[in-house]
């Protein structure tokens, strides 16, 4: 079944408030994903947090998913962030053995067709209710741009080859921030 997850930047911090630091983080959702054998279904990279609507493979749960997914994905955004942008991560580095990611995070199981689209929904409009965007599809580190435009699978998810090319684009294409 799937799961909704949302994970949070240790400490509340903006990781994400910068372009390339977001583009590196679709790049990673969607290549831990493959790599891990998940189907990916949605997401959205939010200045401190994101959300997936993702379904790990048969042998593995949320917490192993959610375990190699964090290790990867702060190996992938930390690099590119500066010295002051680390610097929020001083108070609570070494605390806790975390340096990225909040130890916890959240996660539902999705059991049923209409409890998926309500989590999709959820994660489309997160940009909007924020205040980033005015339609969910303007905002181009969510997959709703991907979802609308039929790249979304029931069986396979969301085309890996899709969310990479739709981060090249979006320039070429329209769409804001």
């Amino acid at each position: 079944m799937p799961l909704f997850i949302t994970t949070t930047v240790l400490d509340f911090v903006h990781a994400f408030h910068r372009h390339e630091p977001r583009d590196a983080m679709v790049l990673a959702i969607a290549r831990e994903s493959r790599l891990m054998g998940a189907t990916l279904y949605g997401y959205v990279v939010m200045p401190h947090h994101v959300h997936l609507l993702i379904r790990p493979r048969a042998k593995m749960n949320g917490p192993q998913f959610m375990k190699v997914f964090k290790t990867e994905t702060a190996q992938a955004v930390s690099s590119l962030l500066s010295e002051v942008e680390l610097k929020g991560f001083d108070q609570q580095r070494g605390l806790n053995g975390n340096t990225f990611w909040q130890y916890s995070f959240r996660s539902v199981v999705v059991s049923d067709e209409e409890i998926f689209w309500q989590k999709m929904n959820y994660i489309h409009q997160n940009p909007v209710e924020a205040e980033y965007v005015k339609s969910p599809d303007e905002y181009r580190w969510s997959s709703a741009r991907l979802v609308l435009n039929g790249h979304l699978s029931s069986e396979h998810g969301l085309d890996y080859s899709a969310v990479v090319r739709s981060l090249g684009t979006w320039a070429v294409d329209g769409g804001s921030e």
